[in-house]
Parts: C-alpha cells; structure tokens; sequence
C-alpha cells in the first residue's frame, strides 16, 4: 500500500467514526409509528354514567409491534467497535510502511578494510652511520651541527626505500620514515623542531641545544636498533 492509500484509509475511516458518533449521541427516532387514518374515530364515554365508567374494568394495554421503536444503541456500539479496529490497523499499516521506508532509506556504511602495512626493515646504513650522527653532533658551532646530523638522518631515511610524496618536504618525509618504526616519536618530533629551529631561526642557540639534539639522537638509534634485532630474529624464526 501506497503512503497516498494508507493516508486515504486513515480519513476515511476517522470520518465514518465522527458519523457514527454524531448518530450515537443524537435522540432515538422511531422506525415504525402507528398510522393514523382519516376514518379513526375517537370514542368519548357518557359523562352522565360516571357510575358505570367508574365501575368498569379498566383494560389492560398490550403492547404491540406497532407501539414499539428499533433500539440502536447495540447497534451502534458493535459497529463503533468495528470501525475502531479499522482505524487501529489502517494507523498500524500506516506506521509500519514508514519505518519500513525510513530504514530502507537510512545510509548504508560500508567498512573498507586496507591491506596490512608491511613495516619495512631497519637500513642498515642508518644504524651504522649512527656513531658518526652523534659524533659531529658533539663538534663545532651547536646550530651547524645540529642541521649537519639531520641532514645525515635525512640521507638514512632515504635509503629505506620508501617513496616520499610530491607535497612532503624532505624533514617532513624523514619524520614520516622514521615514525614508521618503534621509536619514541616525541624524540623524533623534538628533534625536527630544532633542526628547524637551527635552520630557519637567527637567534643564536647554546650548548642547552647541543646536548636536547645528542639525547633525542642517542634515543632513536636505541630505538632503532631494538626494532632491527626484533626484525632479525623473526626472519630467523621464519627461516626454513
């Protein structure tokens, strides 16, 4: 059924309800009256035999089918029941075809699961140049030294082999290699703000600077190394 047909049973069936209400509530009007003829003729007693009129039986009224009216207060009260059905299951469809309208028209969500991301080894580059990072780290001015071993770093990432996007910068890409693995990212993240720090900035930096950069280093290689001994092993492991 159609929203248009249900909503047209719904009044339909709301406007026969007010009817019959309209008749319950109104005064009984008689089917069947006795009809009266031209030719009925009334009779009047003789006032003067008062003691006869008075000595008389007095006769005993019979009702007749013709006396009697048609009572339509059961009537009325079945079929105001019917008709409260009616309404009760036209109202039931109605809202059952909505629900139904509203869940087929709801979103559906679809869950796209991506492929498992293969972590790549640790380069062995990286974890060799290590030594050397934090070596030139500890010589010379503090903000030439500290650009000198991220660039390095920059230099091991790109031996990893993962692609760098065309909207990367090359520090931007070098976090990104970085983070792929186990590491202590607010390391990595310190070290890039004073790489940029030493590279963009005109204020002067301090040992203070030399020794956050050593530390931060220093943790991303332990880092790196634990993630490289872990990968070895399971190549082991799986080895036949």
């Amino acid at each position: 059924m159609s929203r248009r047909g249900l909503t047209a049973a719904v009044l339909g069936a709301s406007v026969a309800m007010a009817a019959l209400l309209l008749a319950a509530t109104g005064d009984a009007v008689p089917i069947v009256a006795r009809p009266v003829g031209d030719g009925a003729r009334a009779t009047v007693p003789d006032l003067r035999d008062l003691r006869t009129l008075t000595q008389a039986p007095t006769p005993t009224a019979t009702p007749t089918a013709a006396d009697s009216s048609w009572d339509l207060g059961p009537l009325v009260g079945v079929l105001l029941q019917i008709l409260f059905a009616l309404v009760a299951l036209a109202v039931a469809l109605a809202v059952l075809h909505l629900v139904r309208e509203a869940y087929r028209r709801r979103p559906q969500v679809s869950v796209v699961r991506e492929p498992a991301f293969a972590v790549p080894p640790v380069p062995e580059e990286m974890l060799r140049t290590a030594r050397d990072q934090i070596g030139r780290l500890e010589r010379g001015e503090p903000r030439n030294a500290i650009v000198a071993a991220w660039l390095d770093l920059e230099a091991a990432a790109a031996g990893s082999g993962l692609a760098r996007e065309a909207a990367e910068t090359s520090s931007e890409y070098t976090a990104r290699v970085i983070g792929t693995w186990e590491v202590d990212r607010a390391r990595l993240a310190d070290l890039g703000a004073l790489y940029r720090e030493a590279r963009f900035s005109t204020h002067p930096l301090g040992e203070d600077h030399r020794r956050r950069a050593i530390r931060d280093l220093e943790v991303l290689h332990d880092d790196l190394e634990q993630v490289a001994r872990a990968q070895a092993r399971a190549a082991d492991a799986g080895a036949p």
